[in-house]
């Protein structure tokens, strides 16, 4: 059964749509919504022999080209995207064409911030093919690259034209993969919905095992959650940052580890601890809510410690270092998304770097 999502943005509203076989009816999906225009697919190259890219470009017609980019988080590059525009020019490429991203989150990123660039901007559809895509990074507009001094940081808000969930993609997934995902969807529930929270403990595994009931029901729910804040804050002025919980920690390890070693998950489920611990530790929610969600990250196989990430000691100065990047740092102060309990979610703009420091070596730093 399809679901029809609305993202309800001025001048930028568009259709999310979830769903088995999505990408076997793609042609009369771009049939009505853009016509005769023609179109191109950018794919992450590990696709280069998956049925789903051979059934999209197939159904799209014999007319689509295509263009491959290598796996990975460096691809998420100035030299990607220099690479991916010198592609796109050569093809012939103009603003009455339609991209289409097919892969996980990094063909996204990079794909929808060439098309915000490209020409001063170009249509694209969201193609995603990973849990954690499908649930978080093709919803809701954000595009970037990544810099010698983080992640993510060079980019635009540019909303899609369009996002297509197909929900067969996750079949070859890996387990590592879905696991990714799942800590970005367990996050929605710790944000904002304790139910999505209760449900996730009881039906987790079953997301895991590829259930296809459970995975429409819940990317229904973290799509639907996203949309709404991205409706009332589309360029992170305000409670969009909500979104971030566990990131700015995230980010942080993933820079220091030059993005080796552990997924964007894996580090955004530790860095979800740390938010719980150390709003536990500033007294804003009970060690009860830390307990809780430790145990059901345990259950699920998700990594809670840095040490789960890391063989080697990692100095908190250096993680305080790189959190100090994030977007949100304003005036040199470090800006962290914390809990008063689960599902209760706000910004904490007064950290102190001296109780940070504190809290890292009592948690495995050095």
């Amino acid at each position: 059964m399809t679901k029809i999502i609305n993202v309800n943005i001025k001048k930028n509203s568009y259709k999310i749509i979830i769903g088995s076989n999505i990408i076997d009816d793609i042609d009369s999906l771009h049939k009505k919504y853009f016509g005769h225009r023609a179109k191109i697919v950018i794919f992450d190259k590990k696709l280069s022999k998956s049925i789903y890219l051979k059934s999209l470009v197939t159904k799209l017609g014999k007319e689509t080209k295509c263009i491959s980019v290598p796996s990975g988080e460096k691809s998420k590059s100035l030299n990607s995207l220099n690479n991916l525009y010198n592609k796109l020019f050569s093809n012939n490429i103009d603003r009455s064409t339609v991209i289409y991203t097919l892969g996980g989150g990094v063909i996204g990123d990079l794909s929808g911030f060439a098309a915000a660039t490209y020409m001063r901007g170009i249509d694209y559809v969201q193609v995603p093919t990973t849990l954690l895509s499908q649930i978080d990074s093709s919803v809701g507009g954000k595009t970037a690259i990544n810099s010698a001094y983080g992640k993510n940081l060079i980019g635009a808000f540019y909303q899609p034209k369009l996002v297509l969930i197909d929900i067969n993609t996750l079949n070859s997934l890996p387990k590592k993969q879905m696991l990714s995902g799942y800590a970005e969807m367990v996050k929605y529930g710790l944000i904002n919905d304790v139910n999505f929270f209760s449900w996730l403990e009881k039906n987790g595994e079953s997301i895991l095992k590829k259930d296809k009931k459970a995975l429409e029901y819940a990317i229904a729910i973290c799509c639907k959650a996203k949309s709404k804040i991205v409706a009332q804050d589309e360029k992170e002025k305000g409670i969009r940052a909500l979104l971030n919980l566990g990131h700015t920690f995230g980010h942080a390890f993933e820079k220091i580890s030059n993005f080796k070693y552990f997924t964007h998950g894996e580090a955004v489920s530790v860095g979800i601890m740390l938010a719980f611990k150390f709003s536990n530790e500033l007294k804003c929610c009970h060690i009860n809510d830390v307990n809780r969600v430790s145990m059901h990250f345990k259950k699920i196989s998700l990594p809670t410690h840095i040490t789960d990430l890391f063989q080697k000691n990692i100095k908190s100065k250096d993680v305080i270092k790189a959190m100090k990047l994030d977007k949100k740092t304003v005036d040199n102060i470090i800006k962290l998304i914390l809990v008063k309990g689960i599902g209760k979610a706000f910004i904490y703009d007064t950290v102190e770097e001296r109780k940070l420091n504190i809290f890292f070596k009592n948690n495995g730093f050095i």
